[in-house]
């Protein structure tokens, strides 16, 4: 008879390994969470960024999230492609998920200040766990300790007025669209649940220095919804842009924060307050959150022009 432990074990798992990661700064995370806005980079044709989460250190043994990410725009006809490299380790398990996906987007301009985008993002994925930290009161015969999968998301979205004082955009997607597989046990089918996430910011220049950004994001996985709102504005000043960040992430947790922009390099750092149902055990602890992203513009080639003589001055 299978004791207490595995039964736990195998319940956590349940909750754990049918649900994905999430990260607060979703505005850092594209490829996470809208794929259709792949390598939209502004005046910038190159963006680099690494996410970092860590959380539930006052509950247990910390879950940390890390994402490095690459875009590209315009690659080819005006399809931008994406890379992204995620690690996610949780608990004592050293329960782990690395994925490497792959995504594009095409963009399709209309009347010069409205866009709509689609996107595909295509992935492999392996997932892993370490039963030496457990502790088991007989020999059990356990499962898989690492297995891989495949997995298909799908975007679409919409900016309007982009050129304009007041700007909006909304965006839609879809993950999991090929019903991966997300069992340790080979005898059993868990299919990972679509996660479904909805996107619609507004963006208003309120000064020259001053522009107010604001976002609505709601994710549905299975029976597990997440509303995430807040606003972020950008404050100018010389050469620097401060930005201000205070979200809150409805029945879990308020999020607050700041980030810096000069030049092309941005950096982000973020605390989320927990006050969900484990508020008790965590004690309002929630977790830090940062992310730096570099932009760059691809270097012109220089042409080199060589002096010729006419012929008719020899």
């Amino acid at each position: 008879m299978r004791n207490i432990l595995l039964i736990l074990l195998l319940f956590a798992m349940k909750i754990s390994f049918t649900q994905d990661v999430h990260f607060s700064q979703n505005f850092a995370n594209k490829m996470h969470y809208m794929p259709s806005e792949i390598g939209y980079l502004g005046d910038y044709d190159y963006r680099f960024s690494i996410q970092r989460r860590s959380q539930w250190e006052s509950v247990s043994i910390p879950f940390s999230t890390t994402s490095i990410s690459f875009e590209k725009s315009k690659i080819y006809k005006g399809v931008n492609l994406g890379v992204q490299f995620l690690n996610d380790i949780s608990g004592a398990s050293k329960m782990t998920l690395n994925q490497i996906n792959l995504g594009i987007s095409k963009g399709f301009d209309f009347n010069q200040i409205n866009t709509f985008s689609l996107g595909l993002i295509i992935g492999i994925n392996q997932k892993s766990i370490n039963y030496e930290n457990l502790i088991f009161e007989q020999n059990e015969v356990l499962m898989l300790e690492k297995f891989m999968y495949s997995d298909i998301g799908l975007g679409v979205s919409f900016q309007a007025n982009k050129e304009r004082v007041l700007r909006y955009n909304i965006g839609f997607s879809s993950y999991h669209l090929n019903n991966p597989n997300n069992s340790f046990n080979e005898d059993e089918d868990v299919y990972l649940p679509l996660r479904h996430n909805l996107n619609f910011g507004v963006n208003y220049r309120y000064r020259k220095n001053l522009i107010l950004n604001s976002e609505l994001t709601i994710i549905n996985q299975g029976a597990q919804t997440e509303i995430l709102i807040g606003i972020r504005p950008e404050i100018k000043s010389m050469k620097v842009s401060f930005f201000p960040f205070a979200y809150c992430r409805i029945n879990d947790a308020a999020i607050f924060g700041c980030g810096l922009l000069k030049d092309n390099i941005e950096a982000n750092i973020t605390y989320d307050i927990n006050f969900s149902d484990l508020v008790t055990a965590s004690k309002n602890k929630g977790g830090f959150e940062f992310s730096i992203i570099y932009m760059w513009k691809k270097k012109d080639r220089k042409v080199e022009v060589k002096e010729k003589i006419c012929p008719k001055y020899l």
